[in-house]
């Protein structure tokens, strides 16, 4: 019996260890889902422009300007011409001897008058009636009985800046020559130039002619006169 038991109580404890045992149940696990967005890319840097390389400066063109050649220059302007003198009244031309070359002791008469040139009139005229014939101060050029002559020349030392350039020729002028032989205006027509012009003015200032006459009477008058120079 006692076998028995014991084999009872064994099988009683085999069954127990073999039945399963109530556990308490576990914890739940809580699961939580986190939902991750999604990775965005950047987006990609803008593709670099290159700039257009800069144009090189181009050099600033040289502008070749031309020496302006010195002027060429010019003669002197005319000198004004002489004041017109206001019209004489003419002194009327009588054929005659002159009172100064009469006398008182004569006996028989004479027309007196202020020219022997012509016919004298029949009619005596009054000595007290006859003015002495005058010339004109001044005549145009080529009307004078005799034109003006050359009586002293002055000579001037060359001109420096024509010596240098080798340069000689005539100077071509006007000049007016007054009833007393002097040299009161001067033009210069032509000339070489380089100084030539301005001394031949200067030279034939001073020059002494012998006037123009008219009617045996001196006056002034214009003539063109020609100074040369010529290198040693």
């Amino acid at each position: 019996m006692l076998v028995l038991s014991f084999i009872g109580h064994a099988t009683l404890l085999g069954w127990a260890a073999t039945r399963p045992q109530h556990k308490p149940p576990p914890a739940p696990v809580v699961v939580e889902f986190v939902q991750v967005p999604p990775k965005v890319e950047p987006p990609p840097p803008p593709p670099k422009v290159e700039e257009p390389p800069k144009p090189k400066a181009l050099p600033k063109p040289v502008v070749k300007v031309d020496t302006p050649k010195p002027p060429t220059p010019q003669p002197p302007p005319p000198n004004e011409p002489p004041p017109e003198q206001p019209p004489a009244k003419p002194v009327p031309v009588v054929v005659g001897l002159s009172l100064s070359s009469t006398t008182s002791g004569g006996s028989f008469a004479v027309p007196t008058g202020n020219t022997l040139m012509g016919k004298s009139d029949t009619k005596a005229v009054n000595p007290a009636d006859v003015k002495p014939y005058a010339a004109p101060k001044y005549v145009p050029a080529g009307s004078a009985d005799r034109d003006p002559e050359l009586a002293q020349e002055v000579k001037i030392p060359y001109p420096e800046e024509a010596r240098k350039a080798g340069v000689e020729g005539s100077v071509r002028m006007k000049i007016l020559v007054d009833a007393s032989g002097v040299v009161s205006e001067v033009t210069v027509l032509s000339g070489p130039g380089y100084g030539l012009n301005e001394a031949a003015r200067d030279a034939v200032k001073k020059f002494k002619f012998r006037p123009a006459l008219k009617a045996g009477e001196p006056v002034g008058t214009t003539m063109i006169y020609t100074y040369t120079f010529l290198l040693d």
